[in-house]
């Protein structure tokens, strides 16, 4: 076969490779975090922008939570509370300012639950028990993420969390990956549809309201654009296509990654392109926010393809 998967320790965790010998493409995906850490093309071009983990996880947070899972919420939580069932709840994890980030998956330790090698693809199977560890989050569930290689040079994030409550519990999903083209991200190009742009106050939380915007909606150049946007995404075609004059990358949701976060980190070298299935702050504004009833599975994908021109 021409897929293979080797598995290394790194620290506390693991790091695993799946390589498409026939292409010398191969992507490397870390257990702790379940995230994407690279995207190697044949010229030894890493697409993604990448975590220097040789010396263990360092400073991921600090570094912008790259390649990071978000989950079960995203973006900033506001004051880090939320009410559900007529129960107030606070988190106790990360905060940056007043505002919880990003959930409270980013840096678990998933379990490799299984590998598979088939003809045309290679997968690693993750797999974390979510067992109340958060006092603002007192709700049991499972969490199984599912990478794989496919040797068009595309990839697939599956996503299966499992309610383990007998109660209703409020949910949403979502990833965090910076894609680098080239050297700068200003002479790339941007295209989606959307429903128009979320409206955001001084501290990044949405205020309820989606304004109109056709920005993107036709490829655009990027250019000297700061972004750190959020956009409903149109409901026919959800696709993201970055684009320079040597790769197009497409980013290929379902129909539960239905929001979009854009941002653009200061050194200018990559873009997060963050398939969200609800908006920033969803567990007050409900904006997209999936309750999740008693023992449901729920079952979100994403894909990543890139053609070289």
């Amino acid at each position: 076969m021409s897929f293979s998967i080797d598995i290394q320790s790194i620290s506390t965790f693991k790091r695993i490779r799946i390589t498409d010998n026939s292409s010398n493409v191969h992507i490397d995906i870390i257990s702790k975090g379940g995230l994407l850490n690279s995207w190697i093309q044949p010229n030894n071009w890493n697409i993604i922008e990448e975590n220097n983990f040789s010396d263990g996880w360092g400073k991921f947070e600090a570094n912008g939570f790259k390649s990071g899972k978000m989950n079960p919420f995203s973006c900033r939580l506001f004051n880090g509370q939320y009410s559900h069932l007529d129960k107030q709840y606070t988190i106790e994890k990360f905060y940056l300012g007043n505002h919880a980030l990003h959930g409270l998956i980013y840096d678990v330790n998933f379990e490799v639950a299984e590998t598979i090698i088939q003809e045309n693809k290679a997968s690693v199977l993750f797999s974390y028990h979510y067992q109340k560890s958060d006092q603002g989050f007192p709700f049991e569930y499972t969490l199984q993420i599912k990478w794989t290689l496919f040797e068009d040079n595309q990839i697939g994030a599956e996503t299966t969390i499992t309610n383990m409550e007998n109660t209703v519990i409020p949910m949403m999903d979502g990833w965090h990956p910076y894609f680098k083209l080239q050297e700068t991200i200003n002479d790339c190009s941007l295209q989606f549809n959307c429903e128009g742009i979320l409206e955001y106050d001084e501290a990044l939380i949405p205020t309820g309201k989606v304004l109109p915007d056709t920005t993107y909606n036709n490829k655009t150049t990027i250019g000297n654009a700061a972004l750190d946007n959020g956009y409903l995404l149109d409901t026919n075609n959800r696709n993201c296509i970055l684009e320079n004059d040597q790769y197009v990358l497409i980013v290929r949701p379902d129909k539960n990654y239905s929001y979009l976060q854009l941002y653009t980190p200061p050194h200018r070298k990559s873009i997060a392109i963050e398939n969200l299935s609800a908006a920033p702050d969803c567990f007050n504004n409900k904006m997209g926010l999936h309750l999740m009833q008693p023992q449901e599975v729920w079952t979100l994908t994403t894909q990543y393809q890139l053609i070289t021109k």
